[in-house]
C-alpha cells in the first residue's frame, strides 16, 4: 500500500463522521419537502385542468380545486407528510442542540444545562 492509499483512506474516513451526516438528513429534508409541495400544487392543478376541459368558469374551477385538493392531500399524502413533520423534528432537535452547546461554551461549560437548570 502506498502513502497516497494510506491518505485516501484517511481523508474517506474523515468524510464519515457524524457532522457530515448533518447536512445529508438536512438535504433530504429539503427534497421531501420539495416533493411534497410539488405533489399538494398537482393535487389542485390536475382538478382544476380537469374541469377547465370541461367548459367550467377559470374561478369556479379553482375554487372547487382548491377543495378537492386539500381532501385529496390530506388522504392520498398522509405518508409523505409524515415523513416531512419527523424530518422537522429532528432538524428543531439538532438545532436545539447546537444552541445549547453554543450556549454552553459562551458560559465556559463544558456541557450544556439541562433544559430543567435556571
Amino acid at each position: 500500500m502506498s502513502s497516497n492509499d494510506a491518505v485516501a483512506g484517511r481523508v474517506t474516513d474523515e468524510a464519515e463522521t457524524p457532522q457530515d451526516a448533518a447536512p445529508a438528513r438536512k438535504s433530504r429534508l429539503a427534497v421531501d419537502l420539495t416533493i411534497y409541495t410539488a405533489a399538494r400544487l398537482l393535487a389542485v392543478a390536475v382538478p382544476a385542468g380537469l374541469l377547465i376541459m370541461i367548459d367550467t368558469p377559470v374561478l369556479v374551477a379553482f375554487a372547487v380545486a382548491l377543495v378537492l385538493g386539500l381532501g385529496l392531500s390530506l388522504v392520498l399524502l398522509r405518508p409523505l407528510r409524515a415523513k416531512v413533520a419527523v424530518g422537522i423534528d429532528e432538524y428543531t432537535a439538532r438545532r436545539r442542540a447546537a444552541r445549547q452547546e453554543l450556549e454552553a461554551q459562551l458560559r465556559g461549560e463544558d456541557r450544556p444545562r439541562g433544559s430543567s437548570a435556571p
